[in-house]
């Protein structure tokens, strides 16, 4: 299931650059900033089929990636858990057991 949603996913990544770069420019940078403000935003709101597939594109490869993030097979439990699971060791493996260092009132711990 993954992995046939991940040639899924690469096949729609792939149809929504090739429909996107299909597609009519509407201006240029130079007229956004103070040109002709309505050739920037083309005739008063016509989609053209064009459009309309790049807006369902992008919302199937949103939809799809969210899927393979949740069925991927290496996922097995939060990765919070797992981050807390590696700090369980004690922490005084190094030190002598029995004695515990009196605090300093110092930051870095040296008595000057």
């Amino acid at each position: 299931m993954y992995y046939f949603l991940l040639v899924l996913f690469l096949m729609v990544a792939f149809l929504l650059i090739v429909v996107v770069l299909l597609q009519r420019s509407r201006g240029d940078v130079g007229t956004a900033f103070g040109g002709m403000g309505q050739s920037v935003f083309g005739p008063g709101g016509v989609d053209t089929i064009l459009t309309r597939i790049t807006y369902w594109l992008g919302f199937l490869f949103m939809a799809l990636a969210i899927l393979l993030a949740l069925t991927h097979p290496g996922r097995r439990e939060s990765l919070i858990k797992d981050e807390g699971a590696g700090t369980s060791q004690p922490a005084s493996q190094g030190k002598q057991e029995g004695k515990t260092p009196s605090p300093s009132p110092y930051p870095s711990g040296n008595t000057k």
